[in-house]
């Protein structure tokens, strides 16, 4: 049987997707982002930002002798250059007289793992994690935050006490397509990024109206967004803050480099990322195929890409996830034993996701838990198509299985079954619709 061959970034390799020629996949079906005009000359680029920020005097002009800096960065799994950002800033900042026992710098770990000694060094470089207070904040230790206030939409602002202190606050993060906040970045690694689990799950439950399609908020714009709103009158019980935002492709490519105040630059940002980012319109496909590059091969983050294409998709039909995955980032926001457990379930557990989930989200949502947001994303992933994943370290991990979800470690056999899946009367032609790079790539809801 002839073949397509479709080239799938895979770890910095190639995945070879061989598609039987029959199925229905034109040139224009198998969607890139646009990658074109990276800085050759970062440092470069940075300096340019810093020099003529967007809507805010230079950073230098905003601090002093004696001002407390928090400097806030995005957690290891975003690829911004943090190791190369971090000098360029911190030299201007002691340039203005800020002496190096005024700054603190804070991971904005949100949900995720804890950062430990190691990780930070990796994530901001032998100096500074040697020279500087740095946190890893403890999301659920409340005598580690400091409780401002309760916003108007019952947001309850509780930041971790480094960053509420100082005199200025430096973000220093990326803009990606985001399915809740329309795209991440800017105050975002404050809130939730450096905030207590009460003001995290609070955040996450904007826009997650019960009967309402959480997918509706990918990839627009801020003023239209309930968690951006949220979190930008989260921001007002803060003092001033500096936002350096990246525009970025694969680890290493960067295409932007903005700085300045924060609701500015990620409107800026995330304009340019609509147009690099956002596929074409184009009509559901029956087989929908997402790679996660560059995602490094953290299954929530991988399961995100999935769902940043779930549009594109019949209901019905099949979606496919190519999963390339590092084994050391298996474990970074999805624990083993919480994955062993949802394998374990089999068949049944993709039941109960599909039909009792609801009934747990309600409650949870009643609790007022972080843990709501989460289950929505999971049922509406699975609630109306099959999904499968092509993960051979995953496979490894915990099995064929996770709940609903079949995982495959041989292309030959996910083929198969895919076609199996698919309604009899699609199976020798189905419309098939690839995203070989979907942690860039997203798909709006129509």
């Amino acid at each position: 049987m002839e073949t397509r061959t479709i080239a799938v970034p895979w770890g910095g390799g190639t995945l070879d997707l061989r598609l039987p020629r029959e199925w229905n996949v034109g040139p224009d079906e198998v969607v890139e982002p646009d990658l074109s005009g990276a800085t050759a000359d970062y440092p470069a680029t940075l300096a340019a930002a810093l020099d003529a920020p967007d809507d805010s005097p230079r950073l230098e002009a905003t601090v002093r002798a004696g001002s407390r800096v928090a400097i806030v960065v995005d957690d290891p799994s975003r690829w911004t250059p943090v190791r190369e950002a971090l000098p360029i800033v911190l030299e201007r900042l002691h340039a203005a007289g800020v002496g190096a026992g005024d700054v603190t710098i804070s991971v904005g770990v949100g949900r995720h793992h804890a950062v430990d000694d190691a990780a930070m060094r990796r994530r901001l470089g032998d100096g500074p994690a040697e020279t500087y207070r740095c946190f890893s904040p403890p999301v659920d230790d409340p005598s580690a935050y400091d409780d401002l206030g309760t916003t108007p939409r019952g947001i309850p602002v509780r930041v971790f006490r480094p960053v509420v202190e100082a005199d200025v606050r430096v973000l220093i993060g990326s803009v990606l397509p985001h399915l809740q906040a329309g795209f991440g970045g800017g105050y975002k690694l404050i809130f939730p990024g450096t905030s207590h689990r009460s003001t995290l799950g609070a955040l996450h439950r904007q826009g997650l109206a019960r009967d309402a399609d959480a997918g509706r908020l990918l990839g627009g714009p801020a003023a239209d967004n309930p968690m951006r709103r949220a979190v930008g009158e989260a921001a007002g019980f803060l003092g001033p803050c500096f936002s350096i935002s990246h525009l970025i492709g694969a680890p290493g490519m960067v295409f932007r480099a903005r700085a300045g105040r924060p609701e500015t630059v990620q409107d800026a940002l995330a304009d340019e990322a609509r147009r690099r980012f956002q596929a074409p319109p184009a009509p559901p496909a029956d087989v929908v195929a997402v790679g996660n590059d560059p995602w490094p091969g953290d299954p929530m983050q991988s399961f995100k890409a999935l769902l940043h294409h779930r549009a594109a998709s019949v209901p019905g039909g099949v979606t496919v996830g190519l999963f390339w995955t590092d084994p050391a980032e298996i474990d970074r926001s999805m624990p083993k034993s919480a994955m062993r457990l949802i394998a374990g379930s089999g068949a049944p557990g993709g039941w109960a996701i599909r039909r009792l989930v609801p009934t747990a989200e309600r409650v949870l949502m009643a609790r007022e838990s972080s843990a709501a947001f989460m289950l929505r994303w999971a049922r509406e992933l699975v609630v109306d198509r099959t999904v499968m994943v092509y993960s051979p370290p995953l496979f490894e991990r915990i099995g064929g299985r996770l709940g609903p979800v079949r995982i495959f470690d041989d292309l030959d056999s996910l083929w198969t079954t895919v076609r199996r899946a698919l309604p009899r009367a699609r199976r020798d032609s189905p419309r098939v619709r690839v995203f070989p790079r979907g942690g860039l790539t997203y798909v709006p809801r129509a």
